[in-house]
């Protein structure tokens, strides 16, 4: 695993422990190659951090701001390893919480990104699309990306988001939302 682009490109990440099942390369490259215009200067929530290797590659892309978050610890010391590696020092925050308390108790800036990419055994994508769907950080510009096993049923989107785009890599998808302009009901 390593960086792909940008000032810390084809830096080599720390060895990932399993259970961690990190974003792939390819994953990676094609995300954001997508998202390319629009990455510097941005700010990040990587709800489910894992290696951190998503928001590495976007602050290694000029990403101004992320915010890390894994409930596990082992997840959360891969995280900090990574970010020695790539000797990045400021522009980031770490929390160790479960998402759903992350996202109900911290006050969250505006955010220009939302990635999740949740355990693969996760399963309750409608919850968590529906709490990130009713967060004050979450703007019209905020682009939420879902990060899943190919085969994962996602045959609900909270009529607060609206379906941009989906895109297969290897065994995984990603699902591109953003909120609607007006939420539904307000006028």
């Amino acid at each position: 695993m390593r960086i792909i682009s940008g000032q810390n490109r084809g830096r080599r990440l720390a060895a990932v422990p399993k259970p961690v099942r990190p974003s792939t390369d390819r994953l990676r490259e094609a995300l954001f190659s997508i998202l390319a215009g629009s990455i510097r200067g941005s700010v990040w929530l990587d709800l489910f951090a894992g290696s951190g290797a998503v928001g590495l590659e976007a602050l290694s892309r000029g990403a101004r701001h992320l915010i890390f978050n894994d409930r596990s610890s082992r997840a959360l010391r891969l995280v900090r390893k990574n970010l020695e590696i790539c000797k990045v020092e400021e522009g980031y925050e770490i929390h160790q919480m479960d998402a759903f308390v992350l996202l109900k108790k911290l006050e969250l800036p505006t955010l220009d990104f939302v990635f999740l990419d949740p355990p693969r055994d996760f399963g309750r994508y409608e919850k968590l699309l529906t709490v990130v769907s009713r967060r004050a950080f979450l703007q019209p510009s905020t682009q939420v990306i879902l990060e899943t096993f190919k085969k994962a049923k996602l045959d609900f989107f909270p009529e607060a988001l609206t379906f941009v785009r989906k895109l297969r890599v290897g065994d995984n998808q990603l699902i591109f939302l953003r909120l609607l302009a007006t939420k539904p009901g307000v006028r």
